[in-house]
């Protein structure tokens, strides 16, 4: 008996097992349908015959769950992207200002823009040196001069900074949401889905969901077990009363 009962449960396991395994299977396989003639024999897989319904549905499920404006809001906005762009702001502020302004505009052109606002200063707030010192000498002398002048020594770095963050910010929470909608991003990972072969989307399908599929396989398996056992159960209590 306890031979007939190890024997009705295995078999109702590897049953279990063995039929969520194809059933798997078959949501895959096979790839394309197979034909004689004209006549199918056996259609494709659930996912290569609705694989373009399913790519849209993944654009959908992006759009309106993962990357709805709403979402990307919130992810640009979070205090952990204003830290990184604080920091990032600090290290490209202090390399530029930390330059000599000429590595920014040409010295020949800084000279010439100098060299016309003081010319400017002197027409107007000193006009008895004009008569002796031209825009042409101011430039000459300008040109002629090392001009090391770095920026930081003009600017303050930390109202830069804060008046860029303010800017920035505006921009994240207001322009980059919807800058990222009219990409129509839904559409770029529509089209990207149903780019993939079949097996591309199978294996990655499989990485994704391998525990689960696992777990499907476990299940059908302890199922098909109990099945198995509520199959000796019967047999034995008709053997009882056919006997008795």
């Amino acid at each position: 008996m306890n031979e007939v009962l190890a024997l009705s449960v295995g078999v109702g396991a590897v049953i279990g097992y063995v039929t969520n395994y194809v059933a798997i299977k078959l949501l895959f396989r096979p790839y394309k349908p197979v034909k004689i003639g004209n006549i199918t024999i056996f259609p494709a897989g659930v996912i290569p015959r609705e694989k373009k319904a399913l790519a849209k549905k993944v654009g959908d499920v992006v759009n309106n769950y993962i990357l709805s404006h709403d979402e990307i809001k919130k992810i640009v906005t979070s205090d952990e992207v204003k830290k990184e762009l604080e920091s990032f702001l600090d290290k490209k502020i202090e390399f530029f200002l930390s330059q000599n302004i000429t590595n920014i505009v040409p010295k020949e052109e800084f000279a010439k823009n100098l060299a016309l606002f003081v010319d400017e200063i002197i027409q107007n707030k000193f006009p008895m040196f004009a008569s002796f010192l031209n825009q042409d000498q101011i430039y000459r002398l300008f040109v002629e001069m090392d001009l090391d002048l770095r920026l930081d020594k003009f600017v303050n770095k930390n109202i830069i900074k804060q008046k860029l963050m303010v800017e920035i910010e505006k921009f994240l929470e207001n322009e980059l949401p919807e800058i990222l909608l009219k990409a129509k991003i839904d559409k770029i990972v529509e089209e990207k889905v149903s780019s993939f072969d079949e097996k591309r989307l199978e294996d990655m399908l499989f990485v994704l969901m391998k525990k689960h599929f696992g777990f499907i396989n476990l299940a059908g398996a302890v199922l098909g077990g109990v099945i198995g056992l509520i199959q000796y159960l019967i047999m034995v209590k008709l053997w009882f009363i056919f006997l008795v």
